[in-house]
């Protein structure tokens, strides 16, 4: 499957906030029920050493952040390109262009569903952005592949509002397969001494990089 270049509906900066809302909304519940939410709690457990403070990269309205700090009783903080109007979970979120802006200082930094809205370049520059600010970064998205399309149009998309069926359904379409997302990330890393592990689901719901670079 040839990777496409289309944008999401939500990539559009005029959608209503009223849409946005809803729109994040539903894709936490969605994270919660595929197990992705899980997931990076499961990593951050793994973590080293003891945890300060996590910054979650792309957080929209900070449902994940809010459920990290109630899980681990960590400090956490997001960046979005697109700050929310409510802060519905009291959690601080500024605005910043995580390729090129200074991020917050932190141990470890997430990042979900991100990656496949951002081309090659614009990957690379991230992760060599957050290695000013963090340790660690975490980052899950999804694989682009028919199984998971398949799964997801049959089984997900008629009980999603209709932003959220059509955007979920474009996101597998412009995923990195494992083999591209991880050449990248080699590519990014490329003269650090940085640790990487990938993995894969068996179904292919979602791909995880976790680079160390302490």
């Amino acid at each position: 499957m040839q990777r496409s270049l289309v944008p999401e509906i939500m990539d559009d900066p005029r959608i209503p906030h009223e849409t946005w809302e809803r729109f994040h909304r539903q894709l936490g519940s969605l994270h919660r029920l595929l197990g992705n939410q899980r997931a990076i709690l499961d990593a951050l457990r793994r973590h080293p050493r003891p945890i300060g403070r996590v910054l979650d990269i792309g957080c929209g309205d900070g449902e994940l952040l809010n459920a990290i700090r109630h899980a681990l009783g960590v400090d956490v903080m997001g960046v979005e390109l697109r700050p929310p109007r409510r802060n519905k979970f009291d959690v601080p979120i500024f605005e910043a262009n995580a390729t090129r802006d200074r991020l917050p200082e932190a141990d470890v930094a997430v990042c979900i569903t991100v990656f496949h809205h951002l081309a090659e370049a614009e990957i690379v520059a991230l992760i060599r952005n957050a290695a000013r600010s963090v340790d660690r970064l975490i980052v899950l998205d999804l694989v682009r592949h028919r199984v998971p399309l398949a799964l997801f149009s049959a089984f997900l998309s008629p009980l999603l509002m209709r932003t959220v069926a059509v955007d979920g359904c474009q996101s597998i379409r412009r995923a990195y397969t494992p083999p591209e997302l991880r050449a990248i990330v080699q590519r990014a890393l490329a003269g650090s001494r940085a640790s990487l592990l990938h993995s894969v689901t068996p179904l292919r719901s979602r791909q995880m990089i976790d680079i160390m670079w302490n």
